[in-house]
């Protein structure tokens, strides 16, 4: 997780790219940099890094020689992180027409490790992101089966963790917190560091929701350490918000608008408004309680206003229905 090491050399591979004029390494080279800032939290960055390599992308003829080159295949895991990157900045349903293209077409060209590297980000985390219990339990399992049979060492702790979440969404609160502290700990044992800040969140709640509170915000506390450690930054204020949430829970109002705060200034300026209605529907939520009903249905208001899609799911639903109470 060394992301900015990573996005100085992938920067000098784009430029050695396009002085060969080689279209597929320039495409190899913008899906890695799209990757790299997707982590940092710089998702509209990303996604246009990743649409350029999408844009060139045609698997019957390309599919074969990108695997040659990295052992895998960019195009596919183009469209994963595109799916991700288009959920966190506000188009929920661009961003589920994405996942399925890219778990289509993995799964239509049958290869493991291309496969694997869909089944992790188009298909887990993208519903980690989007809280969708049923779908991620399907996917985190796929996973772990396909890593299992071919070896992938580094896909079976993410899996694992992935299943952990499904399962305490779920509420089997117990083996999924086992799940999530052995997958941790084979990723550990491989030296693997990248895409562990949202596995925070759900042992804090498991821990919150027992009534561990000083356990649960010792994990949160853990979480925030990680990122100001390697900088990844795409989960930064979700446990913001969570933390708000916990504090909540404890009866520090105060504590809990700051976190709410934070969360929606980080949110802000990575342009995130998934992650923005999500905290402001939590602010709004806290302010009703308060009294203070005008202000929270003039910070909710124009978030909601903004979004032109994903109104079935469930944030744009809970907002909505909170709108209707405020006014």
């Amino acid at each position: 997780s060394e992301y900015h090491q990573a996005r100085e050399l992938e920067g000098e591979s784009l430029s050695l790219a396009q002085q060969a004029g080689d279209p597929q390494m320039i495409a190899i080279s913008n899906w890695v940099l799209g990757y790299v800032t997707f982590a940092l939290g710089e998702f509209t960055t990303a996604l246009d890094h990743l649409e350029q390599t999408i844009s060139f992308y045609d698997p019957s003829q390309h599919h074969r020689s990108m695997v040659v080159l990295r052992g895998s295949d960019s195009g596919t895991s183009a469209l994963a992180y595109a799916a991700c990157c288009l959920w966190c900045l506000g188009y929920p349903d661009q961003a589920l027409q994405r996942s399925k293209e890219a778990l289509r077409l993995a799964q239509e060209q049958r290869h493991p490790f291309s496969l694997a590297d869909v089944l992790c980000y188009g298909g887990c985390l993208f519903n980690t992101l989007r809280r969708d219990s049923q779908a991620l339990n399907i996917y985190s399992q796929k996973l772990l089966d396909l890593a299992i049979e071919n070896r992938f060492q580094g896909w079976i702790g993410s899996a694992r963790m992935y299943w952990g979440q499904a399962l305490i969404m779920q509420g089997q609160v117990q083996e999924g917190e086992s799940q999530i502290h052995t997958g941790m700990k084979h990723h550990e044992s491989i030296g693997g560091k990248v895409n562990l800040s949202d596995q925070y969140k759900p042992l804090a709640m498991v821990q919150a929701e027992t009534g561990q509170f000083e356990r649960a915000m010792k994990t949160l506390e853990q979480g925030f350490d990680f990122i100001e450690e390697t900088d990844e930054r795409y989960y930064e204020a979700e446990l913001n918000r969570l933390k708000g949430e916990l504090l909540l829970m404890q009866g520090d109002e105060v504590g809990a608008e700051a976190s709410l705060r934070k969360a929606i200034e980080v949110a802000r300026r990575q342009k995130a408004k998934s992650w923005e209605l999500r905290a402001a529907t939590d602010m709004a939520r806290l302010w009703q309680t308060e009294g203070r009903t005008d202000e929270a249905y003039e910070l909710l208001a124009p978030i909601y206003d903004w979004f032109t899609e994903g109104f079935d799911t469930p944030d744009l639903i809970a907002a909505q229905a909170l709108l209707e109470e405020l006014s």
